[in-house]
């Protein structure tokens, strides 16, 4: 999923994967995803016309951790430009390959 080509951009993948919901305990259907990529922070740009930093407001973002390790969850971009997120237990086929745990 993390593969980069030269150039830094993410490698487009092909999955399938199982829905669940948690509180029914429920789930079954299977999603087809073609084309997506991994949602990967970008990395800060350095900013060097000081003038240009001082004369902007900065407003702090205050936004939840999602802690994506902890819950096995990543989120994936589709080709529409759609996020999904989902759940890394319930991936069933990865690139045409079948997934064991």
């Amino acid at each position: 999923m993390r593969q980069l080509d030269k150039e830094g951009n993410p490698i487009p993948f092909s999955m399938e994967v199982r829905t669940w919901n948690n509180q029914n305990k429920m789930g079954g259907k299977l999603k087809v995803y073609e084309n997506a990529v991994l949602c990967m922070p970008k990395e800060k740009e350095k900013v060097r016309d000081w003038a240009k930093v001082l004369s902007v407001k900065t407003q702090e973002v205050k936004r939840k951790n999602p802690n994506h390790f902890k819950n096995y969850t990543r989120n994936i971009e589709l080709s529409t430009g759609e996020v999904k997120k989902i759940n890394i237990l319930l991936i069933t086929k990865f690139n045409g390959l079948e997934v064991v745990y």
